[in-house]
């Protein structure tokens, strides 16, 4: 299929991403980061050559992003045309771009895929599943004043061991990205860096979490205590988007899940954000721990997508997957 002849592809400048790219997936009820911050601050530093519009007589009328992590994985992602514009190939065109952009040769091309757009990512050689997500949603001031209370308690007083900021001086940042490529598969440190300090500020609501290890045990490179998971959340525009939830034992993830959620009931108490007091929590339902862990909160499944890849799935173990980072970009 060639390009339609009055269709323009070009690449977007920082500014262009983080406001298209957040305008239409707002448009679109993905329910994306606030203001766009994260295509501007993290996304797009990923792989600046990786986001593209495309255009008809000036008009924008497809959008995606094609992000490089490392010499043989990358990620497509925000796939929208505008609606009036759907069914005359602007997107698939746009697509496209962005694909030869990653490599076509790459050994690993990831996206989450919407359930109605399932069979076509197959068709464009995304075959293999790794696993479905469940958008799991609840209620965050419920779960820290009644149904995990005494831990919330234990959190305000600092009383449990190992759990602390992710700015906290012991969390080596450098043991994140290898949790994350040991759990979901994804080599991507700096980006990893980018994010965990992209959820250092408490003013703007975004929070990051970590569990350490509390018997000693000590990283070989950096002497720093053992991360056995981190968390991270941050305000979205219909609720707080909690990416990633990665934990080594189920008590480590709730632990950073009612961390997570007393620091924004707090923030909120002090001085409100406007944003509902719910989370939003991408999981892998074949992580039977995290599904058992918001089937036993009550928190429903509202919008279900697929993890597909292009060639091969890169070795990871989901069983430490509570929830993915985000949908956009993985």
């Amino acid at each position: 299929m060639s390009t339609p002849p009055e269709l323009t592809v070009e690449r977007c400048t920082q500014q262009e991403a983080s406001e298209i790219f957040y305008k239409w997936s707002t448009q679109e009820h993905w329910n994306p980061s606030t203001k766009g911050e994260d295509v501007r601050d993290v996304y797009f530093k990923a792989d600046p050559q990786g986001f593209f519009q495309s255009k008809v007589n000036g008009e924008v009328v497809s959008i995606v992003s094609g992000v490089k992590y490392n010499d043989d994985q990358g990620w497509i992602g925000f796939y929208i045309t505008s609606p009036k514009n759907r069914g005359r190939g602007y997107g698939i065109a746009t697509f496209r771009k962005a694909m030869e952009h990653i490599g076509l040769g790459r050994a690993s091309i990831g996206l989450d895929g919407v359930m109605a757009q399932v069979e076509n990512y197959k068709k464009s050689g995304f075959t293999e599943i790794a696993w479905q997500n469940e958008r799991r949603n609840g209620p965050i001031t419920e779960l820290v004043e009644q149904q995990e209370r005494a831990l919330a308690e234990g959190i305000a007083k600092n009383e449990i061991k190992g759990l602390v900021n992710l700015s906290d001086p012991l969390v080596d940042l450098n043991q994140l990205s290898t949790i994350e490529q040991r759990f979901s598969g994804l080599k991507r440190p700096e980006f990893v860096k980018d994010w965990a300090k992209f959820h250092n500020h408490p003013e703007k609501r975004r929070f990051g979490a970590a569990v350490l290890s509390t018997d000693g045990s000590k990283d070989e490179k950096s002497g720093q205590p053992i991360v056995l998971g981190y968390a991270c959340v941050r305000p979205a525009e219909t609720s707080y988007r909690v990416g990633p939830l990665y934990a080594a034992t189920p008590e480590a993830a709730k632990q950073l899940l009612v961390k997570l959620a007393y620091e924004v009931v707090h923030a909120e108490k002090q001085q409100s954000y406007n944003i509902p007091l719910k989370f939003d929590v991408d999981v892998p339902n074949s992580n039977q721990e995290a599904v058992k862990l918001f089937d036993g909160l009550g928190w429903k499944d509202t919008f279900p997508s697929q993890r597909m890849w292009k060639g091969v799935v890169p070795p990871h173990d989901v069983n430490g997957v509570f929830a993915i980072t985000t949908l956009e970009v993985a």
